[in-house]
């Protein structure tokens, strides 16, 4: 399989691309896109800082009763 990239339109590096939201006419790769001066005002910015974890209510219903099953077992061990 190939993966072509696109050239960035600031800095002119072979990364992976996309259209910035501000200025739509230019392609620009996430370290130029995340050094922009302009990052803080964007409303929509095609790059993010940090990576966004979504996690269900569910998920962390789970991960609690499992917490509390294994203190259960903890409990049972010690006496």
């Amino acid at each position: 399989m190939t993966i072509y990239w696109e050239r960035c339109s600031l800095c002119g590096r072979h990364y992976p691309t996309r259209a910035c939201w501000l200025h739509p006419s230019i392609s620009i790769c996430p370290y130029c896109c995340l050094a922009c001066n302009e990052y803080s005002i964007c409303p929509n910015p095609v790059w993010y800082r940090k990576r966004k974890i979504e996690r269900s209510t569910k998920t962390i219903q789970e991960a609690r009763e499992a917490i509390k099953a294994l203190e259960e077992l903890l409990k049972r061990l010690e006496g």
